[in-house]
């Protein structure tokens, strides 16, 4: 018998060894799990036999009796809720309950140590680790080091010590697929394995393929702000979503998932990515998208254009007259120069006078101008506008209220001594309605001096955006400036609020004091980071000032080329220098080497990013004499694609527009759906998406439909088409009529 064959019995024994264990802890577990359950149901009948009906009137003790079988209810119900949970945890361990051992002598030790490694720690009953958990301190030496000197760090301090062995399984139902030592390269053989079968409904939890540059990233907390930038498949929502993981297990008894929110650039992406914690062994934080929060902040008052419905603007009407003053107001309204015009207004609203006057009630001076401005400019100035407002309307409000109370008594008394009435009710509600009346025009001046309308406030920057202007970049002359003031302006009178306005109001509302407190949020997860603008970062800072966030991106994937970051240094100003750091992701694993290689041509620079070397075929060129010949073959290549076991198959197209023409095509003829909306759910399977909604996707086979000059015509849409290409697994096809579009010409020569 071989050295090997011995290993493969070893390791097996091992295996049933751990499986007989998880499933003696699974018994037990749901043992506990209905005791809690029958105990929950004894304590409701106890409660109700001995209490009855609760009632002050049956004294303190009754009620005391009751608190005392509340609290043991809810302490059986928690009990109930953690083992429920240890059942999930038990039953994932039964199909896969590790995935990685390193052997690890501590120096000054006398045996090697075998640590297993899996999603969840598994303890037998004397104490020894049978699994570690993969986000555990000692585990950070089977992604940080190869075989030789190592250390880790714990609550005891740092330990050192010698791996002497790494090994990689792929478990499943209680046998072992495969195995592998490996000593360089941790984990390219298990990616290529998994990279090579196709994708499934959601993206797949792989805790077994984080490298040594992502594991960095997942457990760095040495810098409060994190900036992630990677290539396009290198990884960085699973980082994202591990590094969540990651905190949630190493402060478990701090944070909470309802302490993390994500955002995600739609809500086809977190419904991609949902299962992806539970499957680290973690609930779900809290996920949404910058559009959802902001339209939600902004309330129901405008007709708000959506990111997407701006995209499908962007690259559908190029050919009308009022174009290019929206492409201005975008870059205009996406500008580092227009952060400054705002700080600018603010401080000049925080510092104007507004015209406060006198406070008189029927020759009664209640409080002077002079002294609403002391509280304005002295007493409340540390408060944000809307707040300091707030607060010196509810003071005027209070000193009034003593004279409005005095003076309805005055009332009353004179309409009691007419002898008119007798009813003291009715004199009662005379006297109130009388008063408010004699005071109307006092409560119209309070609320005039105390006003605050946001969409004022934004209209007003811009009917004196000249004077905030002063000093701005020279790019923005001053008939550009008119002609965005009158742009700008004219929808707002119309009551339409572009997507490009929105920001700038958020911001606005934000800085005044109109946004809730999120001190609950201890970590922001950006994703997509490249399609974020400055203002949105200042945005981000400002909601979430006390939180660590955490912003992956890749500049090449920039969809937008009017409205993003630009460049990371342009966020620079928004994130403290010295608790701000940017990491770099340098290996793409998604697209196989002949993908890779192809779409980074389309940069048109050279890229140094590595890459997997996973080989597949050239990505194909078709010329087609139009569009009704595009998609009869793309009906022809999705079957014969389907027949070859891929199981998704993305038909990318540039438009929604382009998509709904397809899917017409192709709906009665194969199985396949279509996503319009950003709104909408992921589906598994052949889908028909727009390129723009694409984004963070992947697929076994890409189709790219009509690259012809006459659709991708623009230098602006270089980064939009190479998204579109690094969604791809294992195939590309790209399809055109007429010409070929100038982007690519120069890739393929």
């Amino acid at each position: 018998m071989s050295m090997r064959d011995v290993e493969w019995i070893t390791e097996n024994e091992w295996l049933q060894e751990v499986l007989k264990e998880v499933r003696k802890q699974l018994d037990e577990n749901r043992d506990s799990k209905e005791s809690f359950k029958k105990d929950y149901i004894e304590t409701q009948r106890e409660m109700w036999q001995d209490i009855g009906s609760v009632s002050i009137s049956n004294g303190l003790d009754q009620v005391v009796d009751f608190m005392q079988f509340i609290n043991t209810m809810k302490t059986q119900k928690r009990g109930h809720e953690l083992t429920r949970k240890l059942e999930e945890k038990y039953e994932k361990m039964l199909v896969s309950p590790y995935f990685a051992r390193m052997d690890f002598l501590e120096n000054g030790g006398e045996k090697v140590e075998k640590c297993y490694i899996g999603v969840s720690n598994l303890m037998n009953d004397d104490f020894d680790f049978l699994i570690y958990d993969w986000r555990a301190p000692i585990s950070s030496m089977f992604y940080d080091y190869e075989i030789g000197e190592v250390s880790y760090e714990c609550p005891e301090g740092i330990v050192d010590g010698k791996l002497t062995l790494k090994r990689q399984y792929k478990t499943n139902n209680g046998k072992i697929q495969y195995m592998f030592d490996s000593s360089l390269n941790i984990d390219d053989e298990v990616l290529q394995d998994i990279l090579s079968k196709s994708t499934d409904n959601k993206m797949k939890a792989i805790v077994t393929t984080i490298q040594r540059e992502q594991n960095k990233v997942i457990r760095n907390e040495e810098y409060k702000n994190l900036i992630v930038q990677g290539p396009a498949g290198s990884g960085k929502t699973s980082v994202a979503l591990h590094r969540i993981a990651y905190l949630l297990y190493k402060h478990r008894d701090k944070i909470k998932p309802q302490n993390i929110v994500i955002f995600s650039p739609n809500d086809i992406f977190n419904d991609y990515i949902s299962n992806v914690l539970p499957q680290l062994g973690e609930d779900n934080m809290y996920q949404t998208t910058f559009k959802e929060y902001m339209h939600k902040a902004l309330g129901k008052e405008f007709i708000k254009e959506s990111y997407y419905q701006m995209m499908e603007y962007i690259l559908t009407s190029k050919k009308e007259d009022i174009y290019q003053k929206r492409i201005t107001n975008i870059k205009f309204k996406s500008s580092v120069e227009f952060i400054d015009m705002l700080k600018r207004y603010t401080f000049y609203l925080e510092k104007k006078d507004r015209n406060f006057t006198d406070i008189i009630i029927q020759d009664k001076l209640i409080i002077s101008s002079e002294d609403i401005k002391q509280l304005f400019f002295k007493d409340y100035v540390q408060l944000p506008l809307k707040r300091r407002l707030q607060k010196i309307k509810d003071r005027i409000l209070f000193l009034v209220e003593s004279y409005k109370k005095e003076r309805i008594k005055e009332v009353a008394s004179e309409l009691n001594n007419t002898g008119s009435y007798i009813d003291k009710v009715e004199i009662k509600e005379i006297s109130v309605a009388t008063v408010r009346n004699e005071m109307k025009d006092i409560y119209n001046e309070i609320n005039r001096i105390t006003a605050f309308n946001l969409m004022d406030i934004y209209k007003n920057l811009f009917e004196k955006l000249e004077v905030f202007s002063t000093g701005s970049n020279a790019k923005y002359c001053e008939a550009k400036i008119s002609e965005i003031k009158s742009y700008t302006i004219e929808n707002l009178k119309a009551g339409v609020l572009n997507y490009e306005d929105q920001p700038p109001l958020l911001y606005l509302k934000g800085v005044m004091g109109d946004l809730p407190e999120t001190a609950e949020i201890k970590y922001v997860i950006i994703d997509e980071a490249q399609d974020y603008t400055p203002l949105q970062y200042e945005i981000f800072y400002q909601l979430f000032k006390s939180a660590s966030m955490t912003m992956l991106g890749d500049l090449h994937q920039s969809i937008n080329p009017f409205m993003n970051v630009g460049d990371y240094s342009n966020i620079s100003h928004v994130f403290p220098k010295e608790n701000t750091c940017i990491i770099n992701l340098t290996k793409s694993y998604r697209s196989t080497m002949e993908i890779t290689k192809f779409s980074r041509r389309l940069l048109n620079k050279e890229v140094t990013d590595e890459f997997v070397e996973r080989r597949g075929d050239e990505p194909l060129l078709l010329s087609f004499p139009d569009e009704g010949a595009i998609k009869v073959r793309l009906l022809e290549d999705i079957k014969r694609y389907e027949d070859k076991g891929y199981k998704s198959i993305g038909i990318i197209t540039r438009t929604v527009k382009e998509a709904k023409k397809v899917y017409s095509f192709l709906k009665d003829k194969v199985d396949v759906k279509a996503i319009l909306n950003d709104e909408d759910g992921y589906v598994n399977g052949n889908l028909v998406i727009p390129a723009y909604l694409a984004k963070g996707l992947e697929f076994d086979v890409v189709l790219i439909y009509n690259v012809g000059d006459e659709n991708y015509a623009c230098e602006e849409e270089r980064l939009l088409l190479y998204t579109a290409f690094t969604r791809a697994l294992h195939v590309l096809s790209i399809y055109y009529s007429g010409e070929i579009t100038p982007l690519l010409k120069e890739a393929i020569c």
